[in-house]
């Protein structure tokens, strides 16, 4: 059982397109025979596998204490994922937003909205934030299901889920980006089809929300705001103008919720996406990495990094070319790469670049039209996304994804009844087989079958350009319903930055008055530096421990399964993998009233037989070194409990 779970995520996409395609063959897809069953038990499927999809790689991680670069066991917050986590608790106890997380306060707003809501418990909030996402995949599902059938639609389940398993247990923007670009692709999907302004300025500030969520294929934007001008003239003039117009003023007014946020938390304006400049100086210098620009200006700023970088440019320009065509090759050799099981990848690979291909083309109803236009978007943004991101960079507009595979999938069912295109799919399936047997694991071979697949596909398909596969939309009552219920929630996350009161304030301030403060503190732990927190609850702690002592909570995971899934790419790898049994980790986040503001996050380690984790406040000396081998991570010496 153990293993099942811990496996989950590649066994739950293997089943889910096993069984869109044994729903295709056997002729119960919509449109392709009789429906097993009716609309309502579908939707019904729908969400548990939708849920399914998503929970259970969340607790397969903690069951398996399997370890993700940026959570380690699948619980404590690692890397970039330390800092977002580091920044909602520094806000939910009333002290300004760090510069780390100025860049992107979205997600620090909505995570001190789910961890208000769960008591501040991290692995409560993680649940929540799993549902939610279980939510995006639904409603982006439900889409595909009214359009083309149950089969395509698991086909759409199976690539977002597996994409949402990759972040599930981690406090990253990744999470929020996600959700509100599936909010925003079912908004312009529905807008498209339906010609509504209203409905793509909508989608249009949602998806522009979801980028500044979680910065990535921005040069969609622009290619939105052209859509009403380009595809939706219609036949009264000036009407295309004034869509553009209208979804133009949106996209504007997406960028404003984030500087208001930042403000609202004592930040500065002038930090909203600062990284880019330094991903900007890597591609001027021909495709370097954004460390480049750490090595080349130590402590410059934003603003010097972009001087520098237009001075490049200038004195070199052939050097962002390169860079560009390097980061476009990455972009391809990544593609899809989230998908777990490499069998399953190449059967989704083959339907999203037969529905990649089946975009464009004459016929094409409009919110299939729309589909592709907005992956031209991504495509372009790509050379300037892929050398510092993996496929996580695009989260905002993952949901693509889902809905081309559905598209794709549908238009296979009719590829293989025609006899003209039969063989062009089953070709391309051998293709990719054939080069994963020969070179195993060669990411060139992969972006070159991904360019190869999309050529074939438009060539078939070119064969059969006016045969789409659009059905009847019907309504989309159950996703209306589903939208209202992801904004009311993200709304809520908006309350604690309203009032910026920690919930642990009064309980900290009584027991800071018993403690006389300082004074105390210094009197029991010494020299030692002391930390006021909370393990269990906003402080989580995973143990390592022996054999048959694993529990999910609190979490303890085995020590033999901690090091067999701690994964290589892991900071501080080394140091994490000499642990010992015995051994507690603590992501500390320190209430004392003299901690400095923004001094108050900190990675711990102790024994595990001295390091509660009931939630309670306990006073906490620590040694005064650093632990061998662990950067920045300092020793528990001894607890004290406070009544």
């Amino acid at each position: 059982m153990e293993t099942l779970l811990v496996s989950s995520e590649t066994w739950l996409t293997a089943a889910l397109v096993a069984l869109a395609v044994a729903v295709l063959l056997a002729g119960t897809a919509r449109g392709g025979g009789p429906r097993v069953l009716g609309t309502s038990a579908q939707m019904v499927l729908l969400l548990v596998v939708s849920l399914a999809a998503v929970l259970l790689p969340l607790f397969g991680a903690w069951i398996g204490g399997r370890t993700h670069p940026n959570a380690i066991a699948g619980l404590i917050p690692w890397n970039d994922a330390a800092g977002y986590y580091g920044c909602t608790l520094d806000i939910l106890g009333k002290e300004d937003l760090s510069p780390f997380c100025q860049r992107r306060p979205f997600y620090t707003v909505y995570l001190s909205g789910l961890l208000a809501a769960a008591g501040l418990e991290l692995q409560r909030a993680l649940v929540l934030q799993a549902l939610m996402s279980a939510a995006g995949v639904f409603i982006v599902a439900s889409v595909a299901l009214r359009r083309w059938g149950i089969a395509p639609t698991l086909g759409a389940v199976a690539i977002l889920s597996a994409f949402v398993a990759t972040m599930s247990m981690t406090t990253l923007t990744e999470n929020i980006g996600f959700l509100l670009g599936a909010v925003a692709l079912v908004l312009l999907f529905a807008g498209a089809e339906r010609g509504s302004r209203g409905l793509l300025a909508l989608g249009a500030f949602a998806l522009c929300l979801a980028l500044n969520a979680r910065a990535g294929a921005f040069l969609v934007l622009p290619l939105l705001v052209l859509w009403p001008l380009l595809f939706q003239t219609g036949k009264h003039g000036g009407r295309g103008w004034a869509g553009s117009l209208v979804v133009l003023v949106a996209v504007v007014a997406g960028f404003v919720p984030g500087i208001v946020m930042t403000l609202m938390l004592g930040g500065a304006t002038g930090e909203t996406h600062s990284n880019l400049s330094y991903t900007l100086y890597g591609l001027v210098s021909g495709g370097e990495r954004w460390t480049y620009a750490v090595a080349q200006l130590p402590g410059a700023t934003t603003s010097e990094i972009y001087a520098a970088a237009w001075h490049l440019f200038l004195e070199s320009p052939l050097l962002l070319v390169a860079g560009l065509v390097q980061g476009f090759l990455e972009y391809l050799q990544r593609l899809l790469t989230y998908v777990p099981w490499l069998p399953a990848r190449i059967a989704l690979a083959l339907c999203w670049l037969w529905g990649l291909a089946g975009l464009f083309g004459p016929g094409r109803p409009p919110g299939v039209r729309l589909l592709g236009w907005l992956m031209l978007g991504v495509v372009a943004s790509s050379p300037i996304l892929s050398i510092d991101g993996d496929t996580r960079v695009y989260a905002a507009t993952t949901a693509l994804d889902g809905l081309i595979v559905a598209f794709g999938l549908a238009r296979l069912a009719r590829a293989f009844r025609n006899r003209r295109t039969a063989l062009a799919p089953v070709v391309l399936l051998a293709a990719f087989v054939l080069s994963a047997l020969v070179f195993p694991g060669d990411p060139r071979l992969w972006g070159g079958m991904m360019i190869l697949g999309m050529l074939i596909g438009l060539l078939a398909q070119l064969m059969t350009a006016s045969d789409h596969v659009d059905t009847a939309r019907g309504r989309d009552g159950v996703v209306a319903a589903m939208l209202v219920f992801i904004v009311a929630i993200g709304v809520s996350g908006m309350f604690p930055l309203a009032e910026r009161v920690s919930p642990g304030a009064d309980t900290v301030g009584s027991v800071t008055a018993r403690l006389a403060s300082e004074r105390l503190a210094a009197e029991t732990c010494g020299t030692e530096t002391s930390v006021l927190m909370r393990p269990g609850a906003d402080s989580p702690v995973v143990k390592l421990v022996g054999p048959g002592q694993s529990s999910v909570s609190p979490l303890a995971v085995t020590l033999e399964n901690f090091r067999g899934r701690l994964h290589p790419l892991t900071h501080q790898y080394a140091g994490l993998y000499r642990l010992p049994a015995g051994t507690a980790l603590v992501f500390a986040h320190d209430l004392s009233p003299w901690r400095a503001a923004g001094a108050r996050n900190s990675i711990l380690v102790g024994d595990a037989d001295i390091v509660p984790a009931d939630g309670r406040l306990y006073l906490i000396c620590l040694e005064n070194a650093d632990v061998p081998g662990l950067e920045d991570v300092r020793r528990i010496r001894s607890v004290y409990p406070l009544p």
